[in-house]
């Protein structure tokens, strides 16, 4: 029986999706391409331009799916789910064209309008096309979030835009037909601004997964919650994931766990934690160890009590300390409102030497990179 969290059955509806896009999308530029050019009206033909760059949007998708799935090679090992990002950034640039070409040929016909003659036929077709558009745009857009695909939400996304700018044009054609009032122009650089803006927003957060945006925090504080789940773990710290497409991830997280557990021990650990992650969450997961002596818990709360006064600081964690050689560690965690790091250090080791003086202090600053 095919697993549903597979990626081949990822690749099977999400293709499926597109398949169905397509096949809609043809199907309203047939029927408004007609009555575009019955009635003479650049919105509804511009409507119908707009629906066939979703069909080209919805194969593009499929082609970067198929792409997606090729096997790792020694030259790209980590694979090419990445392709899906470029796509979704090839449907954002295809649309924004769009909206360009169509906004010049709105601002022509708002200066030069030239008569219209629409039909109530006319108005039954579009209106039509809206209610085709709404449910294929809802549809598109859950199976996207359902696959994690970002081409499927952003073409669901712009289905459900093209919906709105459909209304526009229907808006057009009744105020035609009701008091023979000529706004297609006018409708058209509405419709034109509206298939620019969305273009712009699917572009930038195309551009923002490619260049590594910060996982949602429901998956990061999921998984560090799974991977405190797993005995012998008192915290979980310091998670990283590096995205490599939409189903596939590589990332690293550091434990707490008591000093007094043996090296078997730890290593069995370690393997039911990246199961469990890659199991259900798709992660590669590399996980370093803090050793934390339960002994120390006194000194390990000053620490913690220290950071607490220190503005940017979010928590600390991997405490370490050697009572013979004079040696204490711990990490803290910062957000990014701390600029200047090395002084953010001294300060705090300046508190800590009034606690633990003649000690070697040493302090490491983590990024807060999830959540």
């Amino acid at each position: 029986m095919e697993k549903t969290n597979s990626a081949d059955y990822r690749a099977k509806k999400i293709t499926q999706t597109g398949f169905v896009g397509i096949a809609t999308n043809v199907l309203l530029v047939i029927g408004k391409a007609i009555v575009g050019f019955i009635a003479g009206s650049v919105s509804v033909i511009l409507d119908a331009f707009n629906n066939l760059t979703d069909a080209i949007s919805s194969i593009i998708t499929i082609i970067g799916i198929k792409l997606a799935k090729r096997k790792p090679t020694a030259k790209h090992p980590y694979g090419f789910g990445r392709v899906e990002y470029f796509s979704a950034i090839i449907i954002a640039a295809i649309i924004l064209g769009t909206g360009i070409t169509s906004m010049v040929e709105s601002i022509q016909k708002i200066i030069t309008p030239t008569e219209t003659s629409f039909t109530v036929v006319s108005a039954v077709i579009i209106g039509v096309a809206i209610v085709a558009k709404i449910i294929l745009g809802l549809y598109t857009r859950a199976m996207g979030k359902k696959y994690n695909s970002d081409s499927l939400v952003a073409s669901g996304v712009d289905a459900i835009m093209d919906s709105i700018v459909s209304a526009a044009t229907l808006g057009g054609i009744i105020a035609n037909l009701i008091w023979n009032v000529n706004i297609d122009g006018w409708i058209g650089a509405i419709i034109s601004i509206m298939i620019i803006k969305a273009g712009l927003e699917m572009l930038l957060e195309s551009i923002s997964d490619i260049l590594g945006a910060r996982p949602e925090a429901e998956i990061t504080k999921a998984i560090k919650a799974d991977v405190c789940s797993i005995e012998g773990v008192d915290g979980a710290y310091d998670l990283i994931l590096h995205n490599y497409g939409p189903d596939r991830a590589i990332g690293s997280v550091h434990v707490e766990i008591s000093s007094n557990l043996n090296a078997e021990q730890i290593h069995s650990m370690t393997m039911r934690i990246q199961n469990l992650i890659m199991e259900k969450y798709h992660v590669v997961m590399t996980v370093g160890i803090y050793a934390v002596d339960a002994k120390e818990g006194k000194n390990y709360e000053i620490i913690r009590n220290i950071v607490k006064g220190f503005d940017g600081a979010l928590g600390c964690h991997g405490f370490f300390i050697n009572h013979e050689e004079k040696f204490l560690s711990f990490d803290v965690l910062v957000d990014f409102t701390v600029k200047d790091k090395p002084l953010f250090i001294k300060e705090i080791t300046e508190k800590v030497l009034v606690e633990f003086p003649r000690y070697r202090i040493y302090i490491n600053l983590d990024q807060n990179y999830s959540d």
